[in-house]
């Protein structure tokens, strides 16, 4: 599987290369420019994408990926205090850099893990009342609309939509729905149910669907009712 680097730094390529290569099943390239990395993008449809946040030119360069790739995108950032716009705009992962090359491993370990996972559920369609939940195309359909989901989106909206009903703990949420990602945080679970909510409910600030409960839990009520118009 072919994973693209975006560095420009030659020390930092060559450790990334190196690290990714010793995963089973991985092919790593380095992209030193970003005309590079779009190029690999539209030829070869990696399998994932590892880049250097300055070189990605921050939210913008987020975007412009996820305009035209759906792949689990993972940036390296010195300002990690920019990790939740970048992860807003796309980004699956915000590691640091410099980052410990264990992380850097287990990050990819995880997301190959996740895609393990949807290929044993693909074609699977999960119902709760109104919503429904297809995981294997990264997509929820409700009153109509379809709404597509980034990777870490689409891995917790199948939990929840499995475990529908049930209050689920923010440590039970990242290690069911993202394999116990050790980079994962409470903070990740609140900012990705956030964009959930914008998504699928026709008031975010009342939310009818995605529930929070006083224990800091979230949960995904089912319901038959009408929901409304979305706007």
């Amino acid at each position: 599987m072919l994973v693209v680097i975006l560095e420009s730094d030659r020390d930092y390529a060559d450790l990334a290369g190196h690290l990714l290569a010793q995963l089973p099943g991985l092919d790593p390239v380095v992209a030193a420019t970003p005309d590079q990395l779009w190029q690999r993008v539209r030829s070869d449809a990696p399998a994932a994408i590892f880049a250097d946040r300055a070189l990605l030119r921050g939210v913008s360069g987020v975007e412009s990926v996820r305009s035209m790739s759906t792949a689990p995108l993972v940036v390296a950032s010195p300002e990690l205090q920019e990790a939740a716009a970048l992860m807003e705009a796309g980004a699956d992962y915000v590691l640091p850099k410099p980052y410990p090359p264990a992380i850097l491993k287990a990050t990819f370990k995880a997301i190959f893990r996740r895609r393990q996972s949807e290929r044993r559920g693909a074609g699977r369609v999960i119902e709760v009342g109104r919503l429904l939940v297809d995981p294997s195309h990264r997509s929820a359909l409700i009153n109509g609309r379809g709404h597509p989901l980034s990777p870490r989106e689409a891995d917790l909206l199948e939990y929840l939509a499995v475990n529908s009903g049930l209050v689920l703990s923010r440590d039970q949420i990242i290690e069911g729905a993202w394999g116990g990602d050790p980079k994962s945080t409470s903070a990740a679970v609140t900012m990705c149910i956030h964009r959930l909510r914008q998504k699928l409910e026709v008031d975010p600030s009342r939310p009818r669907l995605l529930l929070t409960h006083r224990n800091g839990g979230y949960t995904l009520q089912p319901t038959t009712l009408p929901l409304g118009p979305l706007p």
